[in-house]
């Protein structure tokens, strides 16, 4: 399954409660205001929604949206 950018800024977007035109892929979860509820909770709607797994871990607060996305597209099913 190919799983586009945009719709894992909509799962961030949608989440967060921020709209997506905010999710610069330079900005970080921190400059955003995203905290670490809203983390663990896209964390989660990512899971369902594309089927992967992704470790707490692997993310900070210093992570940037582009970093999460990658994150994504690597461990999704291909």
């Amino acid at each position: 399954m190919t799983v586009s950018t945009d719709a894992i800024l909509g799962v961030i977007a949608e989440e967060s409660g921020l709209d997506p035109a905010a999710l610069r892929p330079d900005a970080t979860f921190e400059q955003l205001d995203i905290g670490s509820l809203d983390v663990a909770s896209t964390l989660f709607a990512i899971e369902d929604k594309f089927g992967v797994a992704i470790d707490p871990d692997q993310l900070n607060p210093a992570s940037t949206i582009a970093d999460f996305v990658n994150l994504v597209r690597q461990l999704a099913p291909s």
